[in-house]
């Protein structure tokens, strides 16, 4: 669009009127005085598409420089790095809950220097070792079914790998999950009492598995 620029004869004042204005006179904005506008051509309000047709495969071949890429192939970008948006939160949950880590570290250090002196260098008043050695198994077994709870709390798909997959809790527990006071609780009874634990299930699975043999070998005497 172009402006016409116009001046009063009367005062001297210029202003600006648009090409589309129809009137053939207008008042001066600063004194009033009635203004003949100069003659002028409509403007044009249509668009003129211009195009022209891509070269064929064969003349991009023929146009290609000397470095073997096509003159009018655009250069494509390189696609992005991506981040990933868990990983970013993850480090900015860390920094906050600095602090609170810390002092699971020390909840965890005291709990299982204790548990470990009771457990294998002195024993607890009026308590025989295996009955100690019970009551630890047994802390253990509430903490793997707490685990169980608290992944089915928080993600489905995490409480049922736990209840299928054996010690899936534990691994839940110390890698994906951010109960980090449950983590130093349930790492000091591992410390002390995991290795009873251990031979526990190892005696159990033992003692199935034999039974197990025993009814298929009695099944197949028959």
């Amino acid at each position: 669009m172009t402006d016409i620029q116009v001046t009063c004869p009367a005062c001297g004042w210029p202003y600006t009127v648009s090409e589309f204005v129809e009137e053939s006179g207008m008042a001066c904005p600063a004194c009033g005085q009635a203004t003949v506008l100069p003659e002028r051509q409509p403007g044009k309000t249509g668009l003129k598409l211009q195009w022209r047709a891509l070269p064929r495969p064969r003349e991009q071949e023929v146009n290609a420089d000397a470095s073997g890429k096509a003159n009018n192939a655009p250069a494509v970008p390189a696609p992005p790095a991506r981040h990933s948006a868990n990983t970013a939160s993850d480090i900015h949950r860390s920094k906050v809950n600095a602090p609170k880590v810390w002092m699971s570290v020390l909840i965890f250090m005291a709990l299982a220097g204790g548990l470990v002196y009771i457990r294998f260098f002195g024993s607890w008043p009026g308590m025989p070792l295996a009955t100690l050695k019970g009551y630890g198994m047994l802390a253990i077994a509430a903490a793997y079914l707490f685990i169980i709870v608290l992944a089915l709390r928080n993600n489905m798909f995490d409480g049922l790998l736990s209840i299928v997959i054996p010690l899936y809790p534990f691994y839940y527990l110390f890698v994906l999950s951010g109960a980090v006071y449950v983590r130093a609780l349930v790492g000091a009874l591992l410390v002390a009492f995991g290795y009873d634990s251990l031979l526990y299930l190892h005696g159990w699975a033992a003692g199935v598995s034999g039974d197990v043999n025993h009814w298929i070998q009695s099944m197949t005497a028959r």
